[in-house]
């Protein structure tokens, strides 16, 4: 999964979006335990639909999610698996870290699993430089998979020094606009002076030339850098929430970040990672909690509508913890503020 994924997944508006999350055992097939649990979460997807939507269009809908499920246990696992399904787009995405199954049936899938994914697991790029080659990567805990195709690797002809650095800016600067991730930046000190300053997501270096290291020593070598930057990442967001308050720039809790959420307010909203809340929106867009995630009337989780929300108006997403503390007297949500 990418970011691009992602993107297109949210992006996506029809009723009903079907989200199925199951988790999943690392490196082997679905296990029958594993296949019987997602049927049933299919059958019970079938159940809700009966009676809400065409007797044709459930049946076409629970036929591509069977076929789904059955095509995926087949392949490797990852440790969950999540699977989207609606009356014109699927697809089925694996993810790097456990999470709470269910099923979710709205208007729009459930991606709050997988902005999870870009928050923890270490998503990033690794890029090696010298002289004369430049290999890019694209890394999370578990491996490092190198970019090839027209425009990496790249390799140094006859290029002077400022155009094979601004043919190497160019490129990284494409990358970025793309799928914007941090870099950790492998090289030996010279060659990283020249070019890390075009790199401005850089969080780490790993010394010397890496022209050929191989894939497994570099992914060794810029986890640790990786794990440090992560580690700090709930740190600075929320000093950065406490600035925003002292500067009046700050919402807590979702009744009122909500509202201003719509608005495009704000700029980075950090959430507890098993906050959920079943809800109603009346006609003035305002939220009444529900007892009855399962209603058609009701939002199955409008925290992960919020996350949605701000995302698709350019603002970032940030999910800690919930045995920290982090947000206890937040009520599990706040938002940084754009004015």
């Amino acid at each position: 999964m990418n970011r691009a994924t992602l993107n297109e997944l949210q992006r996506q508006r029809s009723y009903p979006s079907i989200t199925m999350l199951l988790n999943t055992t690392p490196g082997i097939t679905l296990s029958l335990t594993e296949l019987d649990t997602a049927r049933r979460l299919a059958c019970h997807i079938d159940n809700r639909l009966d009676g809400d939507v065409s007797d044709a269009l459930r049946l076409s809908l629970i036929t591509r999610l069977t076929h789904a499920i059955d095509e995926q246990a087949g392949e490797p696992s990852s440790h969950a698996l999540a699977l989207f399904v609606s009356p014109e787009y699927s697809a089925a995405v694996r993810l790097a870290r456990s999470i709470e199954e269910r099923v979710t049936i709205d208007d729009t899938f459930t991606t709050r699993d997988l902005v999870a994914v870009f928050n923890r697991t270490a998503l990033y790029r690794v890029i090696t430089i010298s002289e004369q080659t430049s290999r890019l990567f694209i890394g999370d805990r578990q491996r490092l998979v190198e970019q090839r195709d027209d425009a990496w690797p790249l390799t140094r002809n006859d290029e002077h020094t400022p155009t094979w650095a601004r043919d190497l800016s160019d490129r990284l600067r494409t990358e970025h606009a793309t799928d914007p991730l941090p870099v950790v930046v492998a090289g030996v000190q010279r060659s990283v002076r020249k070019f890390a300053p075009t790199l401005t997501e850089t969080i780490g270096v790993i010394a010397g030339n890496h022209d050929r290291t191989s894939i497994t020593e570099l992914h060794h070598a810029a986890l640790p850098i990786v794990n440090d930057w992560l580690r700090t990442d709930a740190t600075r967001a929320i000093c950065q929430l406490d600035l925003a308050r002292s500067n009046k720039r700050y919402a807590g809790g979702i009744h009122e970040i909500w509202p201003l959420t719509l608005d495009g307010r704000v700029a980075t909203l950090i959430v507890e990672s098993d906050y959920t809340l079943p809800a109603c929106i009346d006609h003035n867009n305002q939220l009444h909690p529900a007892n009855d995630p399962d209603h058609p009337d009701v939002n199955d989780d409008i925290i992960d509508d919020t996350i949605e929300a701000v995302l698709q108006h350019g603002g970032a997403s940030v999910i800690v913890n919930s045995n920290s503390n982090t947000l206890i007297d937040r009520q599990r949500i706040a938002a940084i503020l754009r004015y």
